[in-house]
This record gives structure tokens, sequence and C-alpha cells, in this order.
């Protein structure tokens, strides 16, 4: 062992270059302020503050989310154990009735106001079966397309014709169609590629105007989103 070794390896676990005044004679730390009795008291008393304000809005926090949490299953219904789903495309032509009144929709949920949409020609939707507003793959280029969109909403409720928007009256052939109360946000967001891959559709496959969807046919997709 060195003579540098036997000078610093004296039991004290140095960490070499060491700054202390045992390794470096020449660095004269400055003494520490002996604190009072009451300095003491008062640094634990701040400390003790710090802490129990960090855990009072801690604490706070997790009362505000889980009031939130209790408050938005308030407002949404349950989902159905054997829930079907109706499906309704929404074309990316800017003139279409189907985009007009499903940005109608979009502004109605911003606003805070009801949003609904009308059933399949069948009128099968029940409150908890599941909705999907969809838009198909389109061509984006040479052997290129889009993966295309589908957002999922709960049926809240389920009204009679009567309760059709006035803005509807101009899609001919829809006026006996039962009007679906839906959830205001989504509870899934995905691509048509997947939707279509689990329920067993063909690529080139496009949803063509509202159809009702039964829960066998759904249920692999379910198990997915939920």
């Amino acid at each position: 062992m060195s003579s540098w070794d036997i000078k610093v390896n004296d039991g004290w676990s140095h960490v070499q270059p060491c700054a202390c005044p045992k390794c470096r004679p020449e660095v004269v730390l400055s003494p520490q302020k002996k604190l009072t009795w009451k300095e003491k008291m008062i640094r634990m008393h701040h400390k003790m503050r710090e802490e129990a304000a960090l855990k009072i809005q801690k604490n706070y926090r997790m009362v505000v989310q889980r009031r939130e949490y209790k408050e938005r299953l308030k407002e949404v219904s349950p989902i159905k154990e054997d829930a079907c789903m109706v499906v309704t495309p929404v074309s990316v032509s800017a003139k279409s009735a189907a985009r007009r009144d499903w940005l109608e929709q979009v502004q109605r949920r911003k606003e805070g106001k009801q949003h609904v949409w009308d059933d399949s020609k069948q009128n099968h939707a029940e409150e908890g079966d599941l909705f999907g507003y969809v838009e198909n793959s389109r061509k984006m280029g040479e052997n290129q397309k889009s993966l295309g969109w589908i957002e999922v909403y709960i049926i809240q409720a389920v009204h009679s014709p009567t309760y059709r928007l006035e803005s509807w009256s101009e899609n001919v052939g829809q006026g006996n169609r039962n009007v679906v109360e839906l959830s205001s946000e989504p509870i899934y967001k995905g691509s048509m590629i997947e939707w279509k891959a689990i329920l067993g559709y063909a690529e080139r496959y496009c949803v063509q105007g509202t159809i009702h969807l039964k829960h066998e046919r759904i249920k692999e997709y379910l198990n997915k989103i939920l």
C-alpha cells in the first residue's frame, strides 16, 4: 500500500478526489452555526407545515378526481351485457347531408346540448347499446388508403320519431326512425381498419347508410374496446 493509500484509507471511506480538511489541510471548512433550541423548533415547524400543505394538496386532488369520476358515471348510462351497435357513416364530402348533420352534433356537444342521431331503419336500438360514427377508408393515392376512423358512444335513451330535430326534415325517407340520445363523449376512438378486421369484413368494405349489428357480431370488438 502506498503512503497516499495509508494516509487516506483510515476507515473514513473517502471517495477521491476529496476536499475534506483531512485530505486537503489547506481547505478549511467554515464552522456551522449551532442552532438554538428555539431556531430548531421554528425550522421543524416550517418543515411540518410544508409537508402538511403538500399532503393536503394531494388529498384534495384525489377528492376532486373521485368526485369528477362519480359525476361522469352518473352522466353515462351503463352498457348492456349483450349490447348491440348502431353504425352510421360520416361522408367526407362537405356538401353531403350526413356530414352536415354530424357537424351539427359536434357543435351541439360543444354547447352542452343534447347529442342525438336517428336509429337504423329497423328501429332496434335500445338503451345501453352502442353507437358508432365512422368515416370509411378512402383512396389516398396509388395503392394507398386512409385508415378511416370510428368513434363509439353509449345510447343513453331511445325516443320516438317526434323527437327528430327540425334540421333533419330534409332527410327524405327517414322520418319514421327513432331518435337515439348519445353520451356526450366517446368511450372509444379507433380505426376502421381495426373494426373491419375484428368483425371479419373485407378490407374494401364500406359502411353504406345506418346499420344495426347484433351482439354476436360485435362481441369480439367489445372485448377489445371495453
